[in-house]
């Protein structure tokens, strides 16, 4: 069987280094040196370029088939310390600037042409340092591993004697850089993984966030569009749907129904008297009063100005009338005061029960309207019924 060849190794290392450590640093968006993965693809190039030199000796000039790549493995060992301590979490400032390192890298060339490629022990040895106090956990261990195997391997020819390793020693001696960028890629892997899951439930809780502020709003334009503003008690348009609503409901069950129609006696006096600001008061006191009379299924409403209505679902003449009466005497008790003066306040109620003539709110509002004038004609303060059609 054919041996290896040390130059045929050095080739094929080379060319796989070369297009790994291309292949990787296309990965990164950070080639600046600021990310381990950016300095380990470049050292793989460097070691790369240095194994394809060295495969080549004696078809190139000794300056580079053999000076060349000392100088390559020397800066391949800065990379890689370099790249160990962008794992600091708070690295020195020096280490931010590009000279400290270009000065490393142009001692360790020189030594690199006197000592040869054992310079490299020392920069290994403290990178494996660095990697063993800062590196994640998830691939630390074999970081450390492969940087002690590789500083380990520039010393087996020492220790055993010999000027260099076997090709079969070579090959297996190539496959740590490879080794180093692929533990370097699962930690970018697992890195890049764990800030997807932390940004997607970061946007799923700013989308429950934002589901709910739309709720709010929404709920926010739902009672500025149903509520009036001075009494908290529903306004014209929501009372008028909610009356149309219930007259369905009335004539599809059979049930009866009953709307009263409000005017606060003498408003204008009122304003006139003691201000507006008092009258507004008047105003808020009675739409909390009409709210709190009636019941649940009942639905209070401002229809504007000193003007306020109640429907009364299945509701009968007799009892739309008692719940009046106890409106018009519960006015009488309610005690509004300017400067010390009692603020009169009483009410003129219409009721009208829900007939075949009414074809929809409206006309049962004009049926209650008609029957409050009929109370204001009558003196005020007093309850009246609206007859119903022949």
């Amino acid at each position: 069987m054919t041996p290896l060849h040390l130059g045929t190794c050095h080739l094929t290392l080379g060319i796989a280094c070369l297009a790994i450590g291309i292949a990787f640093i296309g990965l990164h968006a950070v080639r600046d040196g600021r990310s381990a993965g950016s300095n380990w693809s470049l050292a793989a190039i460097c070691q790369g370029v240095a194994w394809i030199l060295a495969g080549m000796r004696g078809n190139l000039p000794a300056a580079l088939s053999i000076m060349l790549p000392h100088v390559l493995m020397a800066a391949n060992a800065v990379l890689l310390l370099r790249g160990a301590a962008c794992y600091m979490p708070a690295p020195p400032p020096c280490l931010h600037k590009s000279q400290p390192w270009m000065g490393l890298l142009l001692a360790a060339a020189l030594l690199s042409l006197i000592l040869g490629a054992a310079v490299r022990v020392p920069l290994l040895l403290a990178a494996g340092v660095l990697l063993f106090l800062h590196a994640p956990r998830n691939g630390r261990a074999i970081l450390c591993a492969l940087f002690g195997i590789d500083a380990a391997w520039h010393l087996l020819p020492a220790i055993a004697g010999t000027s260099a390793m076997s090709p079969a020693g070579e090959l297996l001696r190539g496959a740590l850089p490879i080794l180093v960028i692929a533990a370097q890629f699962r930690i970018e892997s697992d890195n890049a993984r764990a800030a997807l899951h932390a940004l997607a439930d970061a946007l799923e809780l700013e989308s429950l966030q934002l589901e709910q502020t739309i709720d709010d709003r929404n709920r926010a334009l739902h009672e500025i569009a149903t509520t009036d503003f001075l009494t908290g008690i529903a306004n014209r348009r929501q009372f008028m749907a909610r009356t149309e609503m219930e007259i369905e409901r009335s004539r599809r069950y059979g049930h009866e129904l009953s709307l009263l129609m409000i005017d606060i006696d003498h408003f204008k006096a009122i304003n006139d008297s003691f201000g507006h600001p008092t009258g507004d008061q008047a105003i808020a006191a009675i739409g909390r009063h009409c709210a709190t009379a009636c019941r649940r299924s009942d639905l209070a409403a401002r229809l504007g100005g000193e003007e306020f209505a109640v429907v009364l679902p299945s509701t009968g003449i007799k009892e739309a009338q008692v719940v009046a009466e106890r409106l018009r005497a519960g006015t009488l008790a309610l005690q509004i005061r300017h400067e010390g003066r009692a603020v009169p306040l009483s009410l003129s109620i219409g009721i009208a029960c829900l007939g075949a003539e009414d074809t929809g709110p409206d006309t049962l509002l004009a049926r209650a309207d008609r029957a409050l004038y009929a109370a204001k004609n009558a003196g005020r303060d007093c309850v009246r019924v609206a007859e119903t059609a022949a």
